[in-house]
């Protein structure tokens, strides 16, 4: 008989389909490393939220460039999946390049 993976692996695999990082856990969440810093995980925090997934993040650099999303069922993996997308490309697009000047 197969083994149905832990949601966490599927965590890991979601955010490794995005370039993400997620953090080994042995907890009922998966951190996520965003890959940039604090500002642009508030901005994937933000997204998400808007989508009505609700993310949380440690409030302390330098942890504060991850999320922590917890472990759940099929139904709400899926949904989270299909969100991070475009939840990415929203705070891509709210963030400047690295050395870019805001005017």
């Amino acid at each position: 008989r197969g083994r149905v993976p832990h949601p966490g692996a599927t965590l890991g695999g979601i955010a490794d389909e995005h370039g993400l990082a997620a953090l080994p856990s042995a907890t009922n969440f998966v951190t996520i490393d965003c890959g940039r810093d604090g500002a642009f995980a508030r901005l994937i925090l933000a997204e998400l939220l808007e989508r009505d997934i609700f993310v949380r993040m440690p409030g302390a650099a330098p942890l504060d460039r991850c999320i922590r999303v917890s472990c759940s069922d099929d139904t709400d993996l899926a949904v989270f999946r299909a969100a991070l997308p475009a939840a990415l490309e929203a705070a891509h697009s709210k963030m400047s390049p690295p050395g870019a000047c805001k005017v």
